[in-house]
């Protein structure tokens, strides 16, 4: 490549579509024929089906980290052909094509929302538009089309307040801090809804345990290999939430746990009795 020549666009794809049917494929089939020199980089394709709250989570955590201008796709999309709006959005000087379910929640509350558009014109979808595959047909074209140069004014009218999405709630009692198990990983380490920042705040640096149905720890360990081998422990993680995990074993199974559980940290008493 010329080394005037503007770098080729990224565009990003995340779903729950999994990889053993065609879908990814097809969307970028259509992606690469509207835009030959796109750049594809596949986040996941393994998400929990049908759940918008893990996918807002890894959004979060993952699309920031991209360089501005990127285009990512996210379809977790329950709701496709239903009443639901596709969006475009440009959050942080990034776009975000997908359904406006929430899945882009989390970015939109922690970084700047600069700008919504619903996708309706239909010049830039790929026909006939199937109503059971928006990724393909909706998502896939409009974001070649903006990595190709298409403003995004171009693809339909301002959109009006996109739907957020907020954690399940957390809650403090005398001496304890109740969370619960939002999503459990490919290695069975089960991520809960308490933040770093929550459970440093409600510790006030006193030492606690940490609680599920089955098993109670000391405290926050700082790495897997801090506990002995098929051991449980719990752990800020890369995302900054607390984990419960076992080291080289999977937490999900040994400690029987799914998404839902609770999980309670406990302050331990002191020399009088306080906690």
């Amino acid at each position: 490549m010329d080394r005037n020549e503007p770098a080729p666009a990224i565009i990003t794809l995340t779903t729950d579509f999994g990889l053993r049917d065609a879908y990814v494929g097809s969307m970028k089939g259509v992606i690469l024929s509207i835009h030959p020199h796109a750049r594809i980089v596949d986040i996941t394709h393994e998400l929990p089906a049908h759940r918008i709250l893990p996918a807002a989570c890894l959004l979060r955590e993952a699309c920031p980290r991209f360089p501005p201008g990127t285009v990512h796709v996210a379809v977790v999309d329950p709701g496709v052909g239903g009443q639901r709006t596709p969006l475009l959005l440009k959050i942080d000087n990034r776009f975000y094509v997908g359904p406006d379910n929430g899945i882009f929640g989390l970015l939109m509350a922690d970084l700047p929302l600069q700008g919504a558009w619903s996708l309706e014109k239909r010049e830039h979808f790929l026909h006939p538009v199937s109503d059971t595959f928006h990724g393909r047909d909706v998502f896939a074209p409009v974001a070649a089309h903006l990595a190709a140069g298409t403003p995004p004014n171009a693809f339909g009218p301002a959109a009006k307040d996109p739907s957020s999405i907020s954690f399940p709630a957390h809650h403090e009692e005398a001496g304890t801090l109740k969370g619960q198990i939002l999503w459990v990983d490919r290695f069975g380490n089960c991520m809960t809804n308490l933040s770093d920042r929550i459970v440093s705040r409600w510790a006030r640096g006193a030492s606690f345990t940490v609680r599920t149905a089955s098993k109670k720890m000391a405290g926050i360990s700082t790495t897997y290999e801090s506990t002995p081998e098929g051991e449980a422990l719990s752990l800020i993680n890369s995302m900054g939430y607390l984990e419960i995990a076992c080291n080289q074993a999977r937490a999900d199974l040994a400690l029987g746990l799914r998404e839902g559980d609770p999980v309670v940290l406990e302050r331990l008493a002191t020399h009088d009795g306080n906690t």
